[in-house]
């Protein structure tokens, strides 16, 4: 065999590298462009996830201060209405008291004032209280004078002096067995009542009257339970 039927082994041409080439860089630059794509989205990701944790922590604020502002306006409405109810249960145990006093009192006063129409001194400061407010407050003319049956000639006498500078005066004694204490004198339409039932007859003004002074009463003895300093 010649040498020249031997083949020869061509080397490859120096244009067939450059397609390849060209694809490598074409891939490596879209490799680098994902990767910018993929940091940038990456980055706005975590931008956007930081604004959203941010935002959500201010609205959790909110609501926590919105959720404390509550409670602690439900807190005073309950304050207020336990107040509100202290206060009425203590105004209701009070009214019972104090109904409970004036149940007890009223007899006692009833008899008090009959008493002290028994003791001879305090009739004549009775009877002339009561002259004194005839003379200011009845017409002269006749009058009738109702008493209890043991009014006697003496304090009849002693009644009649309290008139001895009054003119046209013309005194009726007549005994009525309703009247314990006091007097009533009427004279023409009208009625000056003396009588306990007639002293007592205005109820919630004596109510008052009594209420007061059994709350001074019980301010008093709370005063004295003190210790001195």
């Amino acid at each position: 065999m010649n040498r020249s039927d031997l083949p020869i082994s061509q080397a490859p041409e120096p244009t067939s590298l450059i397609p390849s080439l060209q694809a490598d860089a074409l891939t490596q630059e879209i490799e680098r462009q994902l990767n910018e794509e993929g940091d940038a989205v990456l980055a706005s990701a975590r931008t956007d996830a930081r604004a959203i944790v941010a935002q959500a922590r201010v609205s959790a604020r909110q609501k926590l201060r919105g959720a404390i502002a509550d409670l602690r306006r439900e807190g005073e409405r309950r304050l207020t209405r336990a107040s509100a109810e202290l206060d009425t249960a203590a105004r209701n145990r009070e009214q019972r008291q104090a109904s409970r006093a004036l149940e007890a009192a009223w007899p006692l006063l009833h008899e008090t004032l009959t008493a002290r129409w028994r003791d001879l001194a305090a009739r004549k400061v009775w009877t002339d209280k009561i002259a004194a407010l005839c003379s200011s407050r009845l017409r002269p003319g006749p009058w009738t004078v109702e008493h209890p049956h043991d009014w006697s000639a003496a304090d009849q006498a002693g009644f009649v002096a309290g008139f001895a500078n009054q003119d046209g005066l013309v005194l009726t004694f007549t005994a009525d067995p309703a009247i314990a204490a006091g007097l009533r004198v009427t004279a023409d339409q009208a009625v000056l009542d003396a009588t306990v039932a007639g002293l007592l007859y205005d109820n919630r003004a004596i109510a008052a009257l009594l209420l007061d002074a059994l709350a001074q009463g019980s301010a008093q003895s709370t005063t004295e339970g003190l210790p001195h300093e």
